[in-house]
Parts: structure tokens; sequence; C-alpha cells
């Protein structure tokens, strides 16, 4: 996908397009983290603070890393590179960078493949208060990618396909997959063109507050393509025009009372992006964003009696503040409208406030604090979506060059539109990746998950994972 900021991106391969402009975290966690989560977060701060020293014995070496120089006679796969610091940069990004293996260079094209395979137990599979059910499951899959840069044009292709299997419960088992297209070209020093679309196949995950209760978790196909320029450079001025579409259709589904209608759900829609960025210097920036759109449904009027087709606009206005290379503070605001054209749903008008504090205490070592409130378009029986506020709270920390550790934690206070529903849902997650070999990582993953609602909707879930990742 482009990496052009979009006002609030989706993760098109995780979450249902059904969403308006942004893609909340909602996996759920549990409460007995929630008393104690404050002196939780405090006491792995101070100790990572004070592993993260140049003087630890774990930390990689930074004398020598931070000049670009390898770390001589080192055996840790890690250590045996050059390093390359960049302002600002995330530790996730920075290890996904390091253990990154150059493609293999065929002419202009270069080609990476990558192969994934996951081991899990899920305590909860349907996420559910009663009937529930536990079970090991096991992930495979694969990615190629193929890049070619000539000049101003670049072209990349990506394929990819996953397969998920429970041991004990093969109704629940799905697959995913997909094709991207990004062409873009550089038409002059101020100008330039870009094409983005691509093809997949996913599902909607049983946690998704809004299930839609069949025997096998939704699927569904996503089409999706935006075409746009830029105009000017991204180190001063830069002009970004956008148009795109987007169709999903979802698959049939079956529950305990048959046939479910699914093409309610069934979306497409246009929309439109403007945003002007400036850049004063280094990472000291402002935008000003406008994201008008138009939806419509596989129907017009859905199984629940409802016209859920609507127009709006989205506009926000930010900036982005570097302070000395210890803290990178992101804060954005603005307003949504969505018109919709059933009168029960009327115009829901909303602010939007984005923030976000990046803090580097020293090189080895990230907090990051983000807040997010603004509208959801989400498709629940007497609601077209939801207002709610996310705080998520994520330490990260390189132990070594090769083992990068996260805690995260967040918790998403939803409430419907039109409606008296209510939900809290809490996530903590633990994580660890280490690159084994060159081009091996492996990565263990804990996940628990806590939903409450004012109604009967209920759950807690446990989620383990062993992760494997071979670059070719």
């Amino acid at each position: 996908m482009l990496h052009r900021t979009k006002i609030n991106p989706v993760d098109r391969a995780s979450v249902p397009p059904v969403s308006s402009n942004s893609k909340p975290n909602f996996e759920p966690r549990p409460a007995p983290f929630h008393g104690r989560l404050g002196t939780l977060l405090l006491s792995g701060v101070a100790v990572l603070l004070a592993a993260g020293e140049p003087s630890s014995a774990w930390a990689q070496t930074i004398g020598n890393t931070a000049v670009g120089q390898a770390t001589s006679g080192a055996e840790a796969v890690g250590d045996t590179l050059p390093d390359d610091l960049r302002p600002d940069e995330p530790l996730q990004d920075r290890f996904d960078r390091r253990v990154t293996i150059p493609g293999t260079q065929v002419g202009a094209v270069s080609f990476q493949a990558q192969a994934v395979a996951d081991l899990g137990f899920n305590d909860n599979v349907f996420a559910q208060d009663t009937g529930v059910k536990s079970d090991f499951f096991a992930d495979y899959g694969a990615r190629i990618n193929a890049d070619y840069h000539y000049d101003g044009l670049r072209a990349d292709l990506s394929l990819n396909y996953q397969e998920r299997r429970y041991f004990q419960l093969p109704n629940e088992d799905y697959w995913q997959g997909g094709t991207r297209l990004q062409l873009s070209d550089q038409l002059g020093s101020n100008f330039g063109v870009f094409l983005d679309g691509g093809v997949q196949r996913l599902s909607v995950p049983r946690s998704d507050p809004n299930t839609i209760n069949g025997f096998k978790p939704a699927t569904y196909l996503l089409y999706d393509a935006e075409t746009g320029t830029t105009i000017g450079t991204g180190d001063h001025n830069l002009v970004t025009v956008t148009a795109g579409y987007s169709q999903t259709i979802y698959d049939q589904s079956f529950g305990t009372q048959g046939l479910i209608i699914t093409n309610d759900r069934d979306r497409q829609e246009l929309f439109g992006d403007v945003r002007f960025d400036h850049t004063f210097f280094g990472n000291q920036k402002v935008f000003v964003e406008v994201r008008p759109d138009g939806r419509s449904f596989g129907r017009d009027v859905d199984a629940s009696g409802y016209r859920r087709a609507s127009n709006g606009v989205r506009a926000d206005t930010g900036f982005q503040l570097d302070i000395d290379s210890l803290f990178l503070v992101s804060l954005s605001g603005g307003y949504q409208t969505q018109a919709y054209a059933d009168s029960r749903y009327g115009t829901i008008d909303e602010p939007d406030v984005t923030a976000e504090v990046l803090w580097s205490p020293t090189r080895l070592t990230q907090l990051d604090l983000k807040y997010v409130h603004e509208y959801y378009e989400d498709i629940f029986i007497e609601s077209p979506g939801y207002v709610h506020d996310m705080a998520t709270v994520t330490l990260s920390h390189e132990l070594r060059r090769d083992i990068l550790l996260k805690l995260d934690t967040s918790y998403d206070d939803r409430q419907l539109e039109r409606s008296t529903r209510h939900y809290d849902i809490l996530t903590s997650e633990a994580r660890i990746d280490y690159e084994i070999a060159r081009g091996i990582t492996v990565g263990i993953d804990y996940t628990n998950q806590h939903l409450t609602s004012n109604t009967t909707r209920t759950f807690d879930d446990n989620i383990v994972m062993l992760s494997f990742k071979k670059q070719f």
C-alpha cells in the first residue's frame, strides 16, 4: 500500500470496510489488569529505562552502530550489520527494517518472498460469555513482492495468501488472500501521479462486538482503487489530490436459523481527498485535509427496515512537532458530518481529535501514548455506527539489536449512535520478536481481551501465539 497519510488510514487486511474513516483496534482484554495498569506501566518504564542505558550488558553496542559501523567479531545476528538510526522512527519499524533482507534483483525488478506460520491457542474461539469453546489453531501462508524502479517510475505488485486451521473446530477454518498493484511516476521535480488498487478476500474476526453469528467467520471480497497527483515536494510544500472507489461483497453465511442475509452489508463508496502538507524543517510539519464521500449498500432498504446510504465529509488540520529528538508530538482535529437517507438516522455531526506523543528517552526504549475521539461507521441493527474514545499506551524496548519487546494496552469506550447500547473494550498485549538467523524471525505473543456492555454482550478471551517468518 502506498505510504501516503490519510485522515485515518484503514488497515484493510484486518477490518471490514463498513467502517468510515478509521480503524480502531477493538481486540478486548480483561479487567484484572485495569486496576494495576498505571503501576505496571510505570514499573515497566523504570525497568526498561535502566536496561536501555548504553552501559547495559544486554544493550546493543551503540558506540559502533550509531556511526554506521559493523560490530567486529559479534556473533549475534542482529549485531553483525551496520545500523541506520533514523530520528523519531518507531522501534517496531526499525526492527522490521533491520530484519528485512535485500530482494533478488533481476534487471530493474527486485523480488522478495516470505513464508509465515503460526501455532496458537484461543480459550474462547466464539468470543462469547456462554458456550465458550477453546481450541488450538495453525496459520500458514506466503507473500511475494515484485518491485520495479526505473528513473521516476515505480511499480510494486504483491500477492499474499494465508490459511487458518482449527484442530477441533474445522467449521471455523477460513482463508484470506489478495493482490495489490501500486504505480507511481515522478513526471517532474514538483509533479507526480499514482495509482493503487487491489482485490482481497478477508474475514471479520469473531472478537468484533458486531458479529454475524454464523457457523463460520464472516468473509467478504474487497475491491478498491485510488488515483491522484502530488504537487510540490515533501521537504517543503506538498499537495496530494486523490479520488477513490471501494466495494465489498459478503459471502453467504448460515446460522442456527438458516441462511443469514448478508448483502445488506455489501457496500460501495466513492471518495475524494485533498491534503496540504507544509514542512518547516526536519519533522516540524502542519497539514490540512478534506475528505468527502458517498456510500450506498447492496439493498436500498435492509432486512431491519433501514436505509443506510449516506453522504458526508471530514475535515481536519494538525501539526507535528519534534522536540529535541526526545518527543515527537502529533495533534490533529476537525469535524465529521454524515447525512443518512433514513430519517431515523438523520445527520450525525461529531468533532474528531487525534493526539499522540512518542517519547524516546534512549535509543533503545520508546513510550507511545495515543488518544482518538471520532465517529466510526459500522453496521448494527438500529444504529449506523458509534462515537468512541480510545486511549492506547505502547512500551517498546530493544533488548538487543535482534530482540524487540513490546507491551501494549488500549481502552476503547464506544457509544452507539441512535441507540442506548454501549461497549467498553480493554485490550492488553505482550510480545517478543527475535531474529534467530538472518531472514528468520520468531515471535511469541499473548493477547488478553475483555468486552463488557450495558447489554448481555460480554466476553473474555486469551490468545497465545508462536509465530515464524522466513524471508527468501
